[in-house]
Parts: structure tokens; C-alpha cells; sequence
């Protein structure tokens, strides 16, 4: 495809005015460099657009700390635009380093293909073609914003990859907006976050930290909370078959997601009045101890429609499979030692009692319940007790796992009696190793 000199373009609000390369700070130019090694190792990956994807989401990351660049506020598609320079500069610094390692030069049949740069001081034109390179607008790992742009007024020849850099990535990869999280930060967005591996920890701190700040209350990270168990959920609710990590592994890795993220807050972040890096624990170990209660739901006082007694089924069936879910929380919680976290309480006038032993009252008497579904909480935090314990206590733990072995006989839901199997059994062999 032709190039549409700039000059016949003034009235296209887009491209009315040349722009300049964009002067980076030192800080955008560490973290674009930083990630230079991981798009050239994929790039020799055998997945396909795995680099292309990479780079997009540094372009997700790159919106999210620091913002659209000035130059491209108010553009048309501009966030769309931006990653896919991104992507174009990360493809091109790979391209130039392995032509000088190489001892090759740039193909001459590059403008061939239709790739099109305008030669115009400064100018960049815009090619409808998703692929184009732009390789005017961002400094190589070894140049400054200030020398590219001293040197950018000369034309610039259009890169051509060697034959075993030829890239077929697909023309779309879809990506979250960056600078639509990080200004409107919601629930949603946050279990997004979570689930992203694409947002680094320093930033799911900041997401966390913006949500909080702009919905004060004494207890905000409530809120936060309830994501990651959202998140889990969402993670969890894929066939097994599907996964490609444990339920155990799953819920281990967001917690351990949530607990880094939360060695970043300030000690201006309070919850409970728990500041800093701590108030995300207290969190967690409140909405745990929350969780442990069982209410069932209860029965309707008067006739119900054949529809609303199927909604309060479907409701009850739910509220049940959260409960065990929290419970596999709290097992996690308790073998990472996050709920080991005391509150000081001395100016309360009461003990607040360690993580251990808040579980194992709960273990204890969730055995004893008329609900399975408080049985099957039990035996999973049993079985972290067990994992965390000490071997003066194998006695104790032994009597304790008889006892949900008896009722595990008792259970009629098949599927909590298998997840009860699995359960016991490791829980068996985790005794046998104390």
C-alpha cells in the first residue's frame, strides 16, 4: 500500500501536526528495556503470536504506570495505536541486534511489501496495515529520546526481517485497556488483575491501592478480598480436565499473588486498624473467620412458585460449594502462615487468638455439625493442621481424622464425598509422614 505524503493529510485531525519522537523518562526507558530479553526468547518460541502478545501486554503495563503518552491523547484509537508501536518497537530493536550480531544489513525489498514510513522532519504516517512498523518514535536499547530525535530528520529505511524472522502473528490479539483499569478501577477489574500474569505485582498493588483510596471505609480491602475469592472461582470453574494446575495450586498461587502485592501498601493503608504491609493479612484472616459460619437458608414460610423453589435450590447449592471453598482458602492460608498474624489487642482487653489454633477449634468442631457441607470444610483444614503440625501431636490428629473418616460414610452428595476421598487420604499420608 502506497504512503499518503503528510502534506495532503492536514485536514485529517489525526496527523494534522508532525510528532515529535517521544522523550521517555529514565523509568519508562529501564522498564521497555527490561523486557527486551523475554520478547526475543519468544520470538523464537514455536507458539504462535506468544511475542506478539508479550509485547502487547508491556504495552498494557507500560498505560497502566504510566499513562498515554501526550502525543496520542485525543487520536483515534489511540490505546490500540500505541500497543502496536509497542510491538513494532520491541520487533524492531530485536531485528536491528540480531543483524549486527549477524554482520547482515537490512534488505533493500522491504518497501516492496508496502511498508511505508514517511521521510518528512519528524514525521510519522500512519498505515492502515495492522503490521507496519514504526521504528521512528522509540529509541534502541542503546540510544537516548535525545539522540534518536537529533538524528530523526533523516529518512529512515524500512527494516526487512531475514528470512528465519519472518512473523506470523494473527492481526488481533485482544487486551484488556490498561488506562481504562487504572481510571476506573472496579471489582471486576480487580479479580481481572488478579488472574493476569500479564500485571505485574507492583502493579496489582497499585490497582488495589487506587480501589481503596477511592472507596474509604474502615474495612476497605473487604472488598479486595472478595475478588481474589472471586477469582479463584473463576479459575476453578474450568473442567478439570482443562487445567493445567490443582485446585491446591491454584488457590496457593493468588494467595501468594495477593500477599506479595500486599508488601507494597503503605503505611497510610489501614484496615481494621492494621496499617501497611499487614492490613492485607488481617483482611484475609477476617473474611476467613467469617467464612467458617454456616447458616443454611431457610425454607420458605409460605407457597412458593415450582421457579422460586428451583432459584432457592440453585441458591443453596451455591452458598455450599462457596463454603467449601473458603475452607480451601483457609487450609492454604494456614500452611503459608498468613494466619499467624496477631492483631494487638492490648488495649481491647482480649487475647486474639493465633491462626493455629482459631483452625483447629474450627476442625474440631465442624465434625460435630449436622451439615456435611461443614464436615467437608473440616476435613480440609484437618488436613492443613496436619500438613503444619508437629509430630507430639500425631495421637491427637490420628483420633481427630477417624472421626471424619466415620462421617465420610455418612455423606450423600457424591461429589463431596469424592472430594472427601481425596481429602482423607492425603490427609492420611501427610499423618504417616509427621
Amino acid at each position: 500500500m502506497s504512503t499518503i505524503p503528510l502534506q495532503t493529510m492536514d485536514s485529517d485531525p489525526r496527523v494534522s501536526k508532525p510528532r515529535l519522537p517521544k522523550a521517555y523518562t529514565d523509568e519508562q526507558l529501564v522498564f521497555l528495556r527490561s523486557h527486551i530479553s523475554g520478547f526475543e526468547t519468544r520470538t523464537r518460541g514455536h507458539v504462535r503470536g506468544d511475542a506478539k502478545k508479550f509485547a502487547l501486554d508491556r504495552a498494557n503495563e507500560f498505560l497502566v504506570r504510566f499513562g498515554l503518552p501526550e502525543d496520542l491523547q485525543g487520536v483515534d484509537e489511540a490505546e490500540p495505536r500505541f500497543r502496536e508501536q509497542i510491538y513494532n518497537w520491541y520487533k524492531n530493536t530485536v531485528g536491528r541486534a540480531r543483524r549486527k550480531l549477524e554482520g547482515r544489513t537490512r534488505s533493500k525489498k522491504a518497501s516492496d511489501k508496502g511498508w511505508s514510513l514517511s521521510s518528512g522532519q519528524n514525521g510519522i504516517t500512519w498505515n492502515p496495515e495492522v503490521a507496519t512498523p514504526t521504528t521512528a518514535s522509540y529509541a534502541s536499547p542503546n540510544e537516548t529520546p535525545n539522540a534518536q530525535a537529533s538524528t530523526s530528520s533523516q529518512p529512515i529505511p524500512p527494516s526487512q526481517p531475514s528470512p528465519q524472522l519472518q512473523y506470523n502473528f494473527q492481526s488481533s490479539v485482544p487486551v484488556t485497556s490498561a488506562s481504562t483499569i487504572a481510571l476506573n478501577v472496579t471489582p471486576t477489574a480487580l479479580r481481572d488483575a488478579f488472574i493476569t500474569h500479564g500485571i505485574d505485582i507492583a502493579t496489582l498493588s497499585s490497582l488495589i491501592q487506587s480501589y481503596v483510596l477511592s472507596h474509604p471505609s474502615p474495612t476497605p480491602l473487604n472488598t479486595v478480598v472478595n475478588c481474589l475469592f472471586d477469582a479463584v472461582s473463576s479459575l476453578l470453574s474450568a473442567p478439570a480436565s482443562s487445567r493445567t494446575a490443582s485446585t491446591n495450586d491454584i488457590i496457593f498461587n493468588l494467595l501468594r499473588r495477593f500477599l506479595d502485592a500486599c508488601s507494597y501498601f503503605p503505611s497510610t493503608l489501614v484496615h481494621a486498624e492494621v496499617s501497611g504491609p499487614l492490613a492485607g493479612p488481617r483482611a484475609l484472616q477476617m473474611a476467613i473467620r467469617k467464612s467458617t459460619v454456616w447458616s443454611p437458608l431457610s425454607s420458605s414460610s409460605g407457597p412458593a412458585s415450582l421457579a422460586d423453589e428451583m432459584e432457592r435450590i440453585a441458591a443453596d447449592r451455591q452458598r455450599r460449594k462457596d463454603h467449601i471453598q473458603w475452607a480451601q482458602i483457609h487450609a492454604a492460608a494456614l500452611e503459608l502462615g498468613t494466619l499467624s498474624f496477631r492483631a494487638s489487642t492490648s488495649d481491647m482487653g482480649y487475647s486474639d487468638p493465633s491462626g493455629q489454633s482459631f483452625s483447629e477449634m474450627m476442625a474440631r468442631d465442624a465434625v460435630w455439625e449436622t451439615d456435611e457441607v461443614e464436615w467437608v470444610a473440616g476435613i480440609t483444614v484437618l488436613r492443613a493442621i496436619i500438613r503444619t503440625g508437629t509430630g507430639d501431636r500425631r495421637a491427637e490428629y490420628e483420633q481427630l481424622l477417624g472421626t471424619y473418616e466415620r462421617r465420610w460414610k455418612e455423606i450423600k452428595d457424591e461429589a463431596r464425598q469424592a472430594l472427601v476421598t481425596e481429602v482423607l487420604l492425603g490427609a492420611q499420608g501427610d499423618l504417616s509422614r509427621l
